[in-house]
């Protein structure tokens, strides 16, 4: 009787391991698309880092010569461990969204590793009797990031049939509401063009937008079948890529009327594999437009203007501040303030003087694109102008905040090198007695990441008294960067973000200026937030 009792204890608590570890692990399989390669990647031997699988390899081992200390060193390891992995839904700096799609992988996952603990089990079981539980935990523990990429490839097929259907559902909508599409693509500032464009175009009429990044397949169906209605005469669709054909096909869900292509560089390298790549397949957008129809570009970004010269069948316009070419809009005088920025906009007739609350040449550049597809479409320039007054400071996008007397720029959203160098530009043009950069550096730029890093740390290295890199991923980069100044005293490596918000609050004191430059993602760390909980951070001076 006694044994019974053990053994469903033991078949409780390996569906208890299950449940957290599939929960744990799903959320890196969703920041990464459900994408099995590049999860599988990022999982490589992390599984034998789990302490749980430790505890699960030396407790059979123990049972060997000590059965009883073993099973219970195995049941009080695992609740100790269990109590401290955190809830992936409420933790980490993305926490997991249980969707509908989700929610399915979760529960075949968990089902697929139970399934394979049983397996185990009922074949050394014969020999091992309760050893065989713990041999069978620490496999099923080791192989986790297998079964949760296992139950995600069962599902496919039900995942296209669902997903295709609600494709019909968002086409028909469009069809039906037959809303003017703008669709805006780009390496970076694609959600901020967007927020802006659709911000000036409701001065004319009704305008939808989605909030925030949500730029892929899904994300626009979704939005479209929730938000669209009749009355709308406008939509402005984000569009994102990690390859070519993504553009195309998100075309053909909203089929553009006309575009915006903010600019072409090297965001997500190591994904497109080249920078031709990025071109083609930013220049997807161009090609979905017809013989005619309105593309607005940028004309201080190379690779967006290889897009604008061969698109011959289009009515092209192009802004820029830098730029030779005849211009459209032509971005002059810019100067900096804690309220916001001051510039002109030089049209082909006049030039507007300008004001908005926002901050950092990127986003001046921005404001130019959607100011004159705007009024490419039809809105009044002077209205238009206006309304860059009231444009508000979006969270973590160059937002610069005052916290008892210290200077903020909270940059930290998905930075790239022209943002970070446009934060080091305002943090010169803001008062600070000493200023102190945060950063990570920025990443997914594949073989260029090491020099394009050691270039931001010379540079970060002229502007700010201090620099903090945050985490091993571009720490070398950085290293070196601050070498070639000559200011290797002015570096300081942290281990993550908690251990540099501690360092803040050890040194910095009224007066300083302290720039938040990006933020990587749960995929970066290397353990915290997994197995055991990561150290809080403060929270008063981040927002």
């Amino acid at each position: 009787m006694f044994d019974i009792v053990i053994w469903l204890l033991l078949v409780v608590l390996s569906g208890a391991v299950a449940y957290q570890r599939v929960l744990a692990y799903l959320r890196y399989f969703q920041q990464e698309g459900y994408e099995h390669v590049r999860f599988l990647r990022w999982a490589n031997v992390r599984s034998f880092t789990d302490p749980l699988f430790w505890a699960a390899v030396l407790s059979a081992f123990l049972f060997f010569v000590a059965p009883w200390t073993a099973v219970a060193l195995f049941f009080v390891s695992s609740l100790t461990l269990a109590a401290l992995q955190p809830d992936p839904r409420r933790s980490g700096k993305i926490p997991l969204r249980l969707t509908a799609r989700a929610t399915r992988t979760f529960v075949v996952a968990v089902s697929v590793a139970v399934a394979f603990w049983t397996a185990l089990v009922s074949a050394f079981a014969l020999t091992a009797g309760f050893q065989a539980a713990m041999t069978a935990t620490a496999m099923m523990l080791a192989a986790m990031p297998i079964v949760v990429v296992a139950a995600n490839a069962l599902l496919l097929p039900y995942e296209r049939f669902v997903q295709h259907r609600f494709e019909r559902e968002a086409v028909d909508r469009v069809r039906d509401v037959h809303p003017i599409v703008i669709g805006i693509t780009g390496s970076y500032g694609k959600s901020s063009s967007k927020s802006m464009l659709a911000h000036l175009l409701q001065f004319d009429a009704p305008t939808l937008a989605a909030t925030g990044s949500i730029n892929t397949l899904m994300g626009i169906t979704r939005h479209i079948r929730e938000a669209l209605v009749p009355g709308h005469k406008y939509m402005v669709v984000e569009m994102g890529a990690f390859s070519t054909g993504s553009i195309r096909r998100l075309c053909q869900l909203t089929p553009p009327s006309a575009g915006l292509i903010t600019a072409v560089g090297d965001m997500h390298l190591e994904r497109f594999g080249s920078h031709d790549a990025i071109v083609t397949a930013k220049g997807e957008l161009a090609d979905a437009i017809p013989a005619g129809g309105i593309l607005v570009v940028n004309a201080d970004s190379p690779g967006a203007l290889k897009i604008a010269r061969r698109s011959t069948h289009l009515k092209v316009l192009l802004y820029g501040e830098q730029s030779t070419e005849s211009l459209a809009t032509r971005i002059e005088g810019i100067t900096f303030s804690k309220e916001g920025t001051h510039f002109t906009l030089r049209t082909e007739t006049r030039a507007y003087a300008c004001f908005t609350p926002l901050l950092g040449r990127p986003i001046v550049m921005n404001l130019a694109g959607a100011f004159t597809l705007a009024v490419a479409l039809g809105a009044n320039p002077e209205v238009a102008v206006a309304a860059l007054r009231t444009l508000k400071p979006v969270s973590n996008r160059l937002e610069v905040v005052d916290d008892a007397g210290v200077t903020w720029i909270r940059d930290a959203y998905n930075s790239n090198q022209f943002g970070f160098r446009a934060a080091l530009e305002v943090a010169v043009a803001l008062p600070a007695v000493r200023r102190v950069l945060v950063t990570p550096g920025v990443i997914e730029l594949g073989a260029q990441q090491f020099d394009v890093n050691r270039a931001l740390s010379r540079e970060a290295s002229a502007v700010c008294d201090q620099t903090l890199v945050v985490a091993v991923t571009n720490r070398e980069a950085y290293i070196a960067g601050h070498r070639d100044a000559g200011r290797e005293p002015r570096l300081v490596p942290v281990e993550n973000r908690a251990a540099a918000f501690a360092w803040i609050k050890a040194h910095v004191q009224p007066g300083d200026l302290v720039i938040l430059e990006n933020d990587l993602p749960d995929l970066y760390e290397r353990t915290a937030g997994l197995f055991w909980r990561e150290p809080a951070s403060p929270k008063a001076s981040r927002g």
